[in-house]
C-alpha cells in the first residue's frame, strides 16, 4: 500500500469504530475482536477513578494501548496536545490535570471521531478543550506552542513517522515533552505481518522496531529518549506468525532541548565520569546520575575530564583563568550557558535544576564537596 491508501484504510476503520460507539456498540484497535473489554491491546488501561471521570462514550471509543495521560506528569497551566485523539478520553483526562489555566488540544483526521469527541466534551463540561481536524503529519498549531504531546497507539498508524516526529518537534516549546504510548517491536517483525494491510490499521504492522524508534526521535532533534515497556503481548494476542514478547506497548519519552547548556570540567580521573574501579565515590555516582537526569529534561550536557580532554580546558577562557589563578583546586567547574556557576565542588540536583531553569522541591543539603577520587 502507498501512504494515501494506508491513510484511507485507517480513516475508514476508525470512522466505523466511532459510528459503532454512537450506535451503542464498541470499537477497538486490534484485529481480534470488536469489543475493547475483550481485547489484549486496549483493555484495562484506565483506573476506575479515571473511567468514572469521563463519559461512557469516551471510554467505549478508547482505542489505545496505554495511558499516556497518567504517565506524562502533566502540570497545571500546561498546554497539551493529543495526536489522534479519537473519542477524546485522553484529552478530557488531560484537561483535568492541566486545570482551568491550561489547555488540552485533540487532533484527529476523522470527522466521525471528532463529532463523537465534541459530544463527549459537552457531556463532560470541559471548557479548556479544543478538538482540531487535521493530520498528525501536519499539525495545525504554531511553532513552540505546546508543552506536552501525548498520543495513544496512533503514531504507529502513520506511513510517514519521520514527518510526524518533525512536526511534533516543531510545535513543542523548548524543553517540551514527548510522552506517548505506542506499540513497539522488540526485534525483527515477520514479513507476513509487515505486509498485512489489515494489521496496519490494527496498530500492529506499522509499529517501529525499538532501536529504529530511538534513531528517528534523535534524527528529529529530540533528547532524553527513553522507551519503557508497559505491557508485553503473547503471540496469540497479536496475529498468526507473531512471537511471544515481540510486540509491546511502550511509554515513549523524549524532550525538545531547552537551549540551556551545562558544561562540567572535571579534575583528572581515570574515566569520563569517575564512576569506575573497585570502589566508587558516592558523590561522583550521584552527580553522574544527576547529569543523566538533566539530559532527560532536555538540557544539553557536556562533560570534560582533564586527563582525557585537555583541549576542552584550553578552549574555555573562564576555565583557563581559574586554573591559572587557583590551579586544579578550582575543579570541578560547572558552567551554564558559558557562565561559571560553581568551582571546587559538585552541586546537588536541586542546584543544577535551578541553574537550568527547572523546578524541584528544596532538599536539606544543597552542595557537596569535591570527591576524593574514582579509583
Amino acid at each position: 500500500m502507498n501512504a494515501n491508501q494506508t491513510k484511507e484504510l485507517v480513516q475508514q476503520r476508525y470512522a466505523a469504530a466511532a459510528l459503532r460507539v454512537q450506535s451503542g456498540s464498541a470499537g477497538c484497535c486490534s484485529a481480534t475482536t470488536e469489543f475493547p473489554e475483550a481485547d489484549a491491546i486496549t483493555s484495562n488501561l484506565y483506573s476506575e477513578e479515571e473511567s468514572s471521570a469521563v463519559p461512557l462514550a469516551a471510554r467505549l471509543a478508547s482505542l489505545g494501548c496505554g495511558n499516556p495521560t497518567a504517565l506524562a506528569e502533566l502540570k497545571p497551566g500546561e498546554v497539551v496536545l493529543d495526536l489522534g485523539s479519537g473519542g477524546g478520553i485522553d484529552v478530557l483526562l488531560s484537561s483535568r490535570r492541566v486545570g482551568p489555566t491550561g489547555k488540552a488540544y485533540g487532533l484527529d483526521m476523522t470527522d466521525e471521531m471528532l463529532a463523537l469527541a465534541r459530544e463527549n466534551q459537552a457531556k463532560a463540561g470541559a471548557t479548556n478543550v479544543e478538538f482540531l481536524k487535521g493530520d498528525i503529519e501536519h499539525i495545525p498549531l504554531p511553532d513552540s506552542s505546546v508543552d506536552v504531546i501525548i498520543s495513544n497507539c496512533v503514531v504507529n498508524l502513520s506511513a510517514d513517522k519521520d514527518q510526524v516526529l518533525r512536526e511534533a518537534f516543531r510545535v513543542l516549546k523548548p524543553g517540551g515533552r514527548w510522552a506517548i504510548s505506542d506499540i513497539v517491536v522488540r526485534g525483527e517483525m515477520p514479513e507476513a505481518i509487515r505486509a498485512n494491510a489489515e494489521l496496519w490499521s490494527s496498530c500492529v504492522s506499522g509499529a517501529l522496531e525499538e532501536n529504529d524508534y530511538r534513531a528517528k526521535l534523535a534524527a528529529a532533534g529530540f533528547a532524553g529518549i527513553d522507551l519503557e515497556p508497559t505491557r508485553l503481548y503473547a503471540a496469540d494476542e497479536i496475529a498468526p506468525g507473531a512471537v511471544d514478547g515481540l510486540f509491546a506497548s511502550m511509554f515513549v519519552r523524549a524532550r525538545k532541548p531547552s537551549g540551556v547548556k551545562v558544561q562540567v570540567y572535571d579534575p583528572a580521573m581515570c574515566c569520563s565520569s569517575g564512576v569506575c574501579g573497585p570502589t566508587v565515590d558516592p558523590v561522583l555516582a550521584r552527580f553522574s546520575a544527576d547529569l543523566d537526569w538533566l539530559s532527560m529534561q532536555g538540557i544539553t550536557v557536556e562533560r570534560y575530564n582533564l586527563s582525557q580532554a585537555p583541549a576542552a580546558f584550553v578552549a574555555a577562557p573562564a576555565v583557563q583563568a581559574a586554573l591559572a589563578a587557583d590551579g586544579t583546586s578550582c575543579l570541578p567547574m560547572i558552567l551554564v550557558d558559558g557562565e561559571v556557576r560553581s568551582q571546587g565542588k559538585y552541586p546537588v540536583r536541586f542546584t543544577l535544576a535551578k541553574w537550568a531553569g527547572l523546578s524541584l522541591p528544596v532538599p536539606v543539603e544543597l552542595n557537596v564537596l569535591a570527591p576524593k577520587g574514582c579509583c
